[in-house]
């Protein structure tokens, strides 16, 4: 209790000195488009596109420069979407996670109460800057230019409806295992965007404000990590509760926040958006764009399968660390390894995880 109370008072100190010293992350969204220069570079590193879609003769051959550069600003669109989804999620249910907590630890019900400011941030930084995508690429949109949410229903009203519902499902079945599977599955998926971040962070080509905004959020996000991999590992061992011990419970919260198929059709769906309606690739013929969709959704589904090569040190390293050190019974952590492994799709994400045999 003292090692998690220590940390979760030092993480809110230096979320609150950081903010101090460099702003919110939605100001500087807020004055991103205040330079025009920003369209005349590449926001992300070429090798982002999962579909491969500079790899397909139409992108090659019938693509001019300026709708090649367009297809790499909306790239940015989509992953920072995808991101914005999942945060939104996270504010909710990072409250009911640590709800335990209250009784005998507030300090950590503070640190998620700011993680979850920080997360408000970021949601409407990202909701700023995709604005300006859909306003100079696809501005007779009127709705906004998102990909479906990666966990949960694909509706986002579906979901508003669901996060409370499922944050006190979760802690009234699960007891005590539920902060350690909700800060598991929430590291997890938190380290799948880290190597890209650090990547367009680093991308020397990127517009300055757009380096920035990963920058400042990647700082946040190696906090949110350090969260994950202390509460999934400690939580137990603080919360004196009945607890439900349910493979299929676990089995089941898998599920909803990796839903079979769903990070291959929110991307296809995207790129189907931006094919269809932004007037900047009108100019190329109908069947040379569905010629292009269907690439880029193969390949999609494809890459899926296997982890990129930004990913192969970091997230399988810090996968394996905080499934092998989580607090879960064994048979608990057990079922929630096999759940992923039984998807192609997210078996990736823990083909480095080593469990014992027996408890």
């Amino acid at each position: 209790m003292a090692e998690l109370d220590r940390f979760a008072r030092m993480n809110v100190r230096h979320s609150r000195d950081q903010y101090a010293r460099e702003g919110t992350l939605h100001a500087k969204a807020r004055v991103l488009f205040r330079d025009e220069g920003i369209w005349d570079l590449p926001w992300v590193p070429a090798d982002y596109d999962l579909g491969r879609a500079h790899e397909h003769p139409v992108f090659r051959e019938r693509f001019d420069e300026r709708q090649r550069l367009a297809w790499n600003h909306l790239q940015w669109g989509l992953d920072y979407s995808i991101v914005g989804r999942g945060e939104r999620q996270l504010i909710v249910m990072n409250r009911h996670a640590v709800a335990a907590f209250q009784g005998c630890l507030p300090s950590m019900v503070e640190l998620e109460e700011r993680e979850s400011f920080e997360e408000e941030d970021h949601v409407a930084a990202f909701r700023t800057v995709i604005e300006g995508l859909q306003r100079r690429y696809l501005p007779g949109r009127t709705r906004p230019l998102y990909a479906d949410s990666p966990s949960g229903a694909h509706s986002e009203a579906a979901n508003r409806a669901l996060r409370h519902a499922i944050g006190l499902a979760g802690r009234a079945m699960l007891g005590n295992h539920f902060p350690a599977l909700f800060f598991l599955s929430r590291g997890i998926k938190t380290h799948n965007l880290k190597p890209f971040e650090n990547g367009i962070a680093g991308f020397s080509d990127a517009p300055t404000p757009i380096r920035e905004l990963s920058h400042l959020h990647r700082l946040d996000e190696s906090r949110h990590m350090a969260t994950s991999l202390w509460i999934a590992r400690l939580a137990n061992e603080v919360l004196e509760e009945t607890s439900f011990e349910s493979r299929t419970l676990v089995r089941a919260a898998v599920r909803a926040a990796w839903p079979p198929g769903r990070m291959a059709d929110s991307r296809v769906g995207y790129w189907k958006t931006v094919l269809d309606q932004a007037p900047i690739y009108a100019s190329v013929p109908r069947e040379d764009r569905q010629d292009l969709l269907s690439w880029v959704a193969a390949n999609t589904r494809q890459g899926l399968t296997r982890l990129h090569a930004r990913q192969e040190a970091l997230t399988r390293q810090a996968n394996k660390k905080i499934v092998e050190e989580c607090g879960l019974p064994l048979p608990l952590k057990r079922a929630f390894v096999d759940a992923l492994r039984s998807d192609p799709v997210t078996a990736t994400l823990v083909d480095a995880v080593v469990l014992p045999t027996a408890a």
